[in-house]
């Protein structure tokens, strides 16, 4: 059995919305699989040169720690 991941939602510029769904008819993927394929990717690879950037940083002792969540003074 496959779970499914996070549900999200996003608006993209109508004229990308066209090439995704060319290419999701091209590959016979439904529009929302082929979407989620492409944003995974491209959340991968940003991720990495993400993580290579933090890590520069911390070894030139200049590494930012991340904001905490919540969003309230207390």
């Amino acid at each position: 059995m496959s779970l499914r991941g996070k549900d999200f939602r996003c608006e993209i510029d109508p004229d990308l919305h066209e090439q995704l769904r060319t290419m999701a008819e091209f590959h016979d993927y439904d529009l929302a699989s082929y979407g989620s394929k492409l944003l995974e990717k491209t959340i991968v690879a940003e991720w990495h040169e993400f993580k290579l950037l933090l890590d520069r940083a911390e070894r030139c002792g200049i590494a930012r720690k991340p904001a905490e969540r919540g969003g309230g003074k207390g």
